[in-house]
């Protein structure tokens, strides 16, 4: 079986982000085709990502874990 994402296609880069991560995290192989990011969209990233920090919307790489176990 072969997961096909169209990354680029998805806008909300948290939800990007965080497909990404869990699929790393889970171990699913995945291949993906990005065109590159500039240094505008960058620095939006960084400043959104800062932003929910700060609003203490992020997840713990532990909390993460006790998650997946119950699924």
């Amino acid at each position: 079986m072969e997961l096909i994402i169209d990354i680029d296609n998805i806008k909300d880069t948290p939800k990007k982000e965080w497909l990404l991560n869990t699929l790393k995290l889970m171990g699913i192989n995945f291949h993906t085709v990005e065109k590159r990011q500039t240094l505008e969209e960058y620095n939006q990233d960084l400043e959104a990502g800062d932003t929910e920090i700060e609003k203490g919307e992020y997840i713990t790489a532990i909390d993460l874990k006790a998650q997946i176990k119950k699924w």
